[in-house]
């Protein structure tokens, strides 16, 4: 588990590579022909092939608008820049790659939910190596209206030329009065979405006819059949994907284990009650300078005598330190879009998924070396533990 240490100056503009034992496949998957319908980008344990081709990161030019949008930046202007600023940022993973089967080994699920702005690939790096490390990860891409964009195909076409997109744009929520309702019902439709994801898995799985209407994938879809570990669910998400996170535990017991990743309360501020509604283990790890104590007074109320509710603050972070943007810009982008932390990105993201990766190894009962106590103990310079941390 080592560290993605680089200098500064030696690193290019890209996603980093994942670093576990596992070559990375992924495809995106969307069913239906309505917004109902699941959107996801898998991410895989994959076989090697030779001359892989490797995805954009960027899933279409239309998300730079949401993106515009969510950054408070004029459209046009983003747009133009991002070529120049960014460029084209490819994801170190074999597109449509046939995934791994190991005789008698399936491999554990991991369900992604995105905060507000992102989409399926905002994530990438969390969710790539996570399933170097054995993991097959379903990056949701919600339809709330929270992704800074999303589409589905408005109907069924002879050819994919034929095929008509209903783009969907992020819609911003004014802060005040009336915004915790609003985003209340928005993180009860992310949490059927989730359970969703999960219900499609498991048809993959046991070999259920899945139609993936997707016109850039062309995975066999059957290929996933009876390669999953469906006792060994978990759900991870980052902001408004860690309260998703709580409330689809809430719902649906398949979900054995949950990440928060700087959760955002303020969604399920007004409705408590679904905190004792979890009787699952849950990690929480935040960013220094995203919590406020308003938000941390919520968070306290999933602490538990009984469960293990393991809270853990990162110092000298920022909220955007758990997602890709910081592997996308130079410093002074970084600054631009509130990316930049005192501690190095790397590091960041490096305890991120070690932690991350160790609290569902321990809680899924999936054998490794490697307990939190002993993990947190080599870091402490670096991590808080408790809700008092900030």
């Amino acid at each position: 588990m080592g560290l993605f240490t680089k200098k500064e100056k030696k690193v290019p503009r890209q996603i980093p590579k994942p670093t576990g034992p596992y070559n990375v496949g992924c495809t995106d998957v969307m069913t239906g022909y309505s917004p109902e319908g699941v959107f996801i980008r898998l991410f895989y344990p994959a076989e090697q092939i030779k001359n892989s081709r490797s995805p954009d990161w960027l899933p279409h030019e239309s998300y730079l608008k949401g993106y515009a949008m969510f950054f408070k930046m004029w459209p046009p202007l983003f747009c133009k820049s991002f070529p120049k600023f960014v460029g084209e940022i490819h994801t170190p993973a074999a597109w449509d790659a046939p995934p791994l089967r190991l005789p008698g080994h399936h491999f554990p699920v991991i369900i992604f939910s995105h905060g507000l702005g992102g989409c399926r690939t905002t994530y990438t790096t969390f969710c790539l190596e996570l399933a170097s490390r054995g993991f097959v990860v379903a990056a949701l891409e919600h339809r709330d209206y929270s992704a800074c964009m999303s589409f589905y195909f408005e109907r069924q076409a002879t050819s994919p030329k034929d095929q008509v997109k209903q783009w969907m744009l992020f819609r911003k929520v004014k802060s005040g009065k009336g915004e915790c309702a609003i985003r209340n019902q928005q993180v009860h439709q992310r949490a059927k979405e989730c359970i969703a994801v999960l219900n499609l898995l498991n048809d993959l799985h046991v070999g259920q006819p899945v139609e993936n209407v997707m016109d850039t994938s062309h995975l066999p879809l059957n290929s996933f059949h009876n390669t999953l570990d469906m006792n060994r669910v978990s759900i991870a998400g980052h902001s408004f994907g860690g309260a998703t996170v709580i409330t689809t535990m809430a719902i649906d017991k398949r979900f054995k284990a949950g990440v928060g990743l700087d959760t955002w309360m303020l969604p399920l501020r007004e409705e408590t009650s679904v905190f004792q509604k979890v009787n699952q283990p849950m990690l929480f790890i935040n960013m220094e300078k995203f919590q406020t104590k308003g938000n941390l007074r919520v968070m306290k109320q999933m602490e538990s005598t009984e469960i293990d509710r393991l809270i853990i603050t990162l110092k000298h972070t920022v909220h955007l330190n758990q997602c890709d943007v910081p592997f996308l810009c130079d410093k002074t982008m970084r600054k631009l879009f509130g990316a930049h932390s005192q501690l190095d990105r790397f590091t960041a993201m490096n305890l991120t998924t070690n932690l991350s990766n160790i609290f569902l190894n321990n809680h899924l009962e999936i054998p490794t070396d490697v307990k939190h106590a002993e993990y947190i103990q080599q870091h402490q310079g670096v991590l808080k533990e408790g809700i008092t941390c900030v």
